[in-house]
């Protein structure tokens, strides 16, 4: 319950300053929430903030092999590397959410245009991590 009026207290603060379009929609989805869900409704927003800024795949990457344990580094990782965009690509040939190198693509069993699909970009980053560690990126 106390978790539930904090929230609450900081959704109408945040609603007392300028607020971006998101914010307004959040705040709007709260007020017309059915009092009976509200703690289940606030579970699940702070579950979503512990997954971190990345968090909608995390379930791809812990499905892909990545762990529990190694999920917070990755998510920096993918934010810092990608923005959490599949589709992201560097003028080095780093591409896709965890930002895989064009010549690793052969090793993991595809070809370069692969690492633009999630699902093989980040098997591929596993086995990349498996052969360098976290050094393979510079932003670790």
């Amino acid at each position: 319950m106390t978790r539930l009026i904090a929230v609450f207290v900081a959704l109408i603060a945040a609603a007392t300053f300028a607020c971006t379009p998101e914010q307004e929609a959040a705040w709007l989805e709260w007020r017309t929430i059915d009092p009976d869900a509200a703690d289940a409704y606030v579970a699940d927003m702070v579950a979503d903030q512990a997954h971190g800024r990345c968090g909608m795949w995390r379930d791809l990457a812990l499905e892909v092999g990545w762990t529990a344990e190694q999920w917070p580094t990755v998510n920096r990782l993918m934010h810092a590397e990608s923005g959490c965009t599949p589709t992201a690509y560097n003028r080095s040939g780093a591409t896709g959410l965890m930002q895989v190198m064009p010549m690793w693509a052969d090793d993991c069993g595809g070809v370069p245009a692969d690492l633009f699909d999630p699902t093989f970009n980040l098997r591929c980053a596993l086995h990349v991590h498996g052969v360098q560690g976290w050094p393979a990126w510079s932003t670790y």
